[in-house]
């Protein structure tokens, strides 16, 4: 995969940027159902937020094909109603069958907006996808090519 030399520079300050809020949340048991507060974002970055879609609880549970089609439909109906308000940026599945079914990043104002938003997509609400939100900064203006 071929990077910018913007977006790299963008994801290694990222990884690199020292924060006290990583070594505290490498302390707390993954369980903790609190989320970590926010940390203070790095110079000329904006925070975004990264939602992983992953197989839902009742992804495993049979479905009539119409069912299942109806959902996706509503599924990306929901991203395109989200991307029309502008706070869906980006959005896109995984190229395999894995438990990651996809990514999507938010321009919201907190993670209870974008957790409320992913529970008012139908495939979640129904169980087949599962949403996990995390706070993520990207240079303003940051496009792929």
């Amino acid at each position: 995969m071929i990077f910018s030399r913007s977006l790299f520079l963008v994801l290694a300050l990222a990884l690199l940027w020292p924060s006290g809020q990583a070594s505290a949340a490498a302390s707390e048991p993954a369980d903790d159902p609190a989320p970590p507060a926010a940390a203070e974002a790095p110079p000329a970055m904006k925070q975004y937020w990264f939602v992983m879609l992953s197989r839902g609880p009742r992804r495993a549970e049979p479905m009539a094909d119409e069912e299942v089609a109806a959902l996706q439909r509503g599924h990306m109906a929901h991203m395109a109603q989200e991307h029309a308000a502008g706070r869906l940026v980006l959005a896109g599945p995984f190229g395999d069958d894995g438990d990651w079914r996809g990514i999507q990043i938010y321009d919201a104002g907190s993670r209870e907006e974008v957790e409320a938003i992913c529970a008012r997509d139908p495939a979640v609400a129904a169980g087949r996808l599962a949403c996990e939100v995390r706070p993520w900064w990207s240079q303003p203006g940051t496009v792929l090519k």
